[in-house]
């Protein structure tokens, strides 16, 4: 019974590692592309970097002033974000990483 526990406690454990390694790089992921992104970049550049991603995900939400892409991840339960937003020319006016 003792040896049972011991592998279960081992396999949850390993688990939790795996889930920790991988909402890291999905935290990353988001940062660092988030960094990439500035005043004056090109809705179409945006959106090109956007469609490399592998951990996480974006939504393009289209605004009476313009457009916004929100770039976060499921593995952070969407609480970490990018928001872009662009001006009708589509060009990057604000972006926050929060």
């Amino acid at each position: 019974m003792f040896k049972l526990k011991l592998i279960a406690a081992a396999i949850s454990i390993l688990g939790l590692l795996v889930f920790a390694f991988f909402a890291n790089e999905a935290r990353k992921e988001v940062y660092y592309l988030c960094g990439n992104f500035s005043k004056g970049t090109a809705y179409s550049s945006v959106i090109r970097q956007l469609n490399t991603v592998n951990l996480s995900e974006y939504k393009v939400e289209n605004l009476q002033q313009g457009k916004r892409v929100v770039h976060s991840s499921a593995l952070h339960f969407h609480l970490l974000s990018c928001d872009i937003e662009f001006n009708p020319q589509e060009k990057v006016v604000f972006v926050s990483y929060g």
